[in-house]
């Protein structure tokens, strides 16, 4: 661990030169990090191409980066560290200027009176030091940090796409003038503007954004990832305000709308790639009293597939829901509001029972992942290809089990439940809080509560939550109440128990959260709860029943996933309520 800048002992620092990168190159070798040929190799390369050594020991993967900023720390003196280990400075990064940032690669971390703390990817030469003195006035503490964190870093703290953004708005006075409504900014900044959406997109993309939204006001453009289903504001350059009409007519361009027609609403798709996956953008825009607005959709159908055990299931819930896929004929419901990942665990649980031996057809609207193996229908309302006429149509297709996407009405509702008692699996979803008000909504519907008893096999509720950061997750206590409420759903496991939080990172793009998982809720009818329904007994207290006879609340597993370090409270507490943990009836 490389020492601390504030406690280790203070030693002269040392600056690039050409002596030091072949000390590191000898001090590999000496290591058996590296061979002597190898590094002859790459000299000779160096010569040609004019690429530093340490540039391409880690192109050509004889080094890792880790191990240059370690070595390149032990020859020049300064400290190697990780920016999630560390708290930056708002008044650090106002000291320097985004070109500054940008132009030297540096990243403000601290200043204390006349010393600024400065985060570089490589050593500074000599000049490079001299040069920022002077464009700082001010004395300069270094620190080395990956190239990673740096560029994800100033990216958070200076906007998206500062560099361009800057250079854009610099040459070029005014932008958004229009004359007989003609927009002259398409011209006077067309390869900037494309630059930056461009960057907006491919950041989006990295960051596993689902939408990006460019919204219009009056003295600025905001925006925003929808990134682990909660939306993240983006930083933009303030300079950003002035191009935002080039902005909007460019991703126009790109979807192929009518760029002239500014009044009304438009939808397009765009084609994008990125490295060798493909993806598709659906674009909407909506006029505004500001400008247009725009949303983008994007869909990479590569990743959207996830395998049930990688959902977030635990021990004691995978073996009812094995053994519901595993049901010759019945109908099993997926609930929970949008966006909670009901299809993808469809998906999951057709991919997991699909084989040459049965036959599976899905009705979906619309089709989100092509399945192999499976036949898929898309809904088309316009022309009257309901679910409910898709699927007469489909009991003449001989299917051994049917994916209906989401039952909306009564004669869908009706079809579901007799397909199911002529023999078929049917899986759909439903809109409930929780597993056993989906009983309470078939009978809303009007499917009678005899048919429901005799039918339905089971009922899987979920949410979904984020994931803590793994690289800046920290230990924190919880409130007594909190506590309390965690105690008594787990007394065996709450006296060694560590809560954790994120702190933020270039990782997590600071929200302390990287990717999801699924709260589940397994509900599988049995006697005493088909005994429930025949009588029209409330959902209460068919919840209470089924917690009685093993099953394990959203909440509850909600708890399940903080103390195994999973995810936070906070995420636990946004996504199920209080309600959800079961209470026995009066």
């Amino acid at each position: 661990m490389p020492p601390d800048p504030d406690t280790a002992p203070k030693k002269e620092k040392r600056f690039l030169t050409d002596q030091m990168i072949l000390n590191l190159a000898r001090m590999f070798v000496e290591k058996g990090l590296a061979r002597r040929d190898q590094i002859d190799e790459l000299n000779t390369r160096r010569a040609l191409t004019g690429e530093s050594l340490d540039t391409l020991l880690v192109k050509e993967g004889v080094v890792s980066e880790t191990d240059i900023l370690e070595g390149m720390s032990e020859l020049s003196r300064i400290p190697f560290r990780h920016i999630a280990d560390m708290s930056i400075s708002r008044e650090a990064v106002a000291r320097v200027s985004p070109r500054v940032a940008l132009r030297y690669k540096v990243m403000p971390i601290a200043l204390q009176g006349d010393k600024i703390t400065l985060a570089a990817s490589r050593v500074p030469t000599l000049g490079t030091v001299d040069g920022l003195r002077m464009a700082l006035n001010a004395a300069i503490d270094w620190i080395l940090c990956s190239d990673s964190d740096i560029t994800r870093t100033i990216k958070h703290f200076y906007g998206l796409g500062a560099e361009t953004i800057d250079h854009m708005v610099a040459s070029s006075r005014e932008p958004d003038i229009e004359i007989e409504g003609k927009d002259i900014s398409v011209e006077t900044a067309d390869e900037g503007v494309v630059k930056f959406v461009n960057q907006l997109i491919s950041e989006a993309i990295r960051m596993e954004a689902t939408d990006i939204h460019v919204e219009p006001f009056e003295n600025r453009l905001r925006l925003r990832y929808r990134i682990d289903g909660i939306l993240q504001d983006i930083p933009v350059p303030k300079g950003v305000v002035q191009l935002r009409k080039a902005i909007a007519s460019c991703i126009k361009i790109m979807a192929e709308m009518d760029i002239a027609e500014r009044r009304k609403t438009h939808d397009g798709r765009i084609k994008v790639r990125s490295g060798k996956e493909e993806f598709d953008l659906r674009v909407s825009v909506l006029p505004t009293r500001y400008g247009e607005t725009v949303n983008m959709r994007l869909l990479n159908r590569q990743t959207m597939f996830i395998d049930l055990e990688n959902l977030g299931l635990n021990k004691e819930q995978m073996v009812p829901v094995q053994y519901l896929s595993s049901m010759p004929h019945g109908v099993i419901l997926l609930t929970g509001p949008t966006g909670s990942g009901k299809t993808t665990t469809l998906y999951a649980l057709l991919d997991k029972i699909s084989s040459p031996e049965t036959k599976i057809i899905t009705v979906e609207d619309p089709i989100e992942y092509q399945m192999t193996g499976i036949t898929q229908v898309q809904v088309h309302a316009q022309i009257g290809l309901t679910f409910a006429a898709i699927l007469r149509s489909i009991l003449r297709h001989d299917p051994d089990i049917i994916l209906i996407g989401e039952i909306r009405d009564m004669e869908t509702a009706d079809i579901a439940v007799r397909s199911s008692l002529t023999g078929h699996l049917v899986f759909s979803t439903l809109h409930t809080n929780d597993a056993p008000s989906a009983v309470t909504r078939l009978v809303d519907m009007g499917v009678e509560p005899f048919l429901i008893s005799s039918c339905l096999e089971g009922v899987i509720a979920q949410r979904l939550v984020r994931r803590v950061c793994p690289s800046c997750r920290e230990p924190f206590a919880p409130t007594d109440v909190i506590h309390e409420e965690i105690a008594g759903a787990y007394p065996d496991r709450i006296q060694d128990a560590v809560f954790y939080r994120g702190r933020g990172c270039p990782d997590c793009n600071f929200s302390g959260y990287r990717s999801r998982l699924g709260l589940f809720e397994v509900m599988v009818m049995n006697d005493v709860l088909r005994g429930l329904v025949v009588h029209q007994r409330p959902s209460t207290e068919i919840k209470y029943k089924a917690i009685e006879t093993g099953m394990i609340t959203l909440r509850h597993d909600g708890w399940l996933k903080v103390l195994n370090g999973h995810t936070t409270i906070d995420e636990v507490v946004r996504v199920a309520r209080k309600a959800d943990f079961g209470v026995a009836p009066a």
